[in-house]
């Protein structure tokens, strides 16, 4: 029997195994580490057709944590209102300065010049929250395909004392 080549995609890449432990909040410690690595092992021997989707699942969270890293701190919030009050650009002479002699100003009337712009927002997703939601449904769908790592995530969604996969049992 052959082995399948390295490059196949029902197989893991080197960096799954880092990539899995920061998707699902996973700390570095080695029984941790050991626990990541035995499902990959599991989930290459017993269905390796669910790897290409758990790779693609590892790839949407990788770019949804580098899209959060370059949000600035004004998309971090969803703003209530926003105000501003400046010279309007379009009413400013050709040279963009404002009026300074004494004649100029009887030329121009300066409240003219002025501008009001104010922006609110409703109770609405911020940027922010909007990708740690995307993130959370991947990692979700990657915990599916990885469920005994369930219990060793520090992610209160994903853990599971949070999870959905849970229940309390009724005695009767």
């Amino acid at each position: 029997m052959t082995q399948p080549p390295t490059d196949s995609p029902y197989r893991w890449r080197a960096a799954d195994l880092e990539g899995i432990r920061v998707a699902l909040s996973i700390p570095a410690r080695l029984p941790a580490i050991r626990a990541i690595n035995d499902a990959m092992a599991e989930l290459e021997q017993q269905y390796p057709d669910a790897i290409p989707t758990a790779r693609r699942e590892l790839d949407a969270i990788a770019a949804i944590d580098t899209e959060l890293a370059g949000l600035t701190p004004d998309q971090l919030q969803a703003p209530i209102e926003t105000r501003r009050k400046a010279a309007s650009p379009d009413a400013l002479p050709e040279d963009r300065t404002l009026p300074v002699k004494k004649a100029d100003v009887i030329e121009f009337d300066t409240e003219l010049l002025r501008e009001e712009t104010i922006t609110r927002y409703g109770s609405g997703l911020s940027i922010e929250a909007a990708l740690r939601r995307q993130r959370g449904s991947h990692a979700r769908a990657l915990l599916l395909l990885l469920p005994t790592l369930g219990s060793w995530s520090r992610d209160p969604q994903l853990g599971s004392h949070g999870s959905a996969f849970t229940t309390v049992l009724a005695r009767g």
